[in-house]
């Protein structure tokens, strides 16, 4: 088991020339596309794959998994 380890989906496609995607990568890389915070990783995913436990927010998911831990 692990715990939440801090992971959110930002809506946003890759694409350089894209306003949103240039502001959310000034704000975790340096123009030379080092990281600016050590312990952040700054991935591009599909959101097929970011979806994948969408189920773990639907009401009464994490009660039922805690009944069968």
């Amino acid at each position: 088991m692990r715990s939440y380890a801090g992971e959110i989906f930002i809506d946003v496609p890759f694409d350089e020339n894209d306003a949103q995607y240039r502001k959310i990568q000034a704000f975790l890389e340096y123009p030379d596309g080092t990281t600016r915070f050590g312990d952040v990783k700054f991935y591009i995913v599909t959101l097929q794959l970011a979806m994948k436990n969408a189920h773990h927010d639907e009401p009464g998911f994490w009660d039922r998994w805690a009944d069968n831990f």
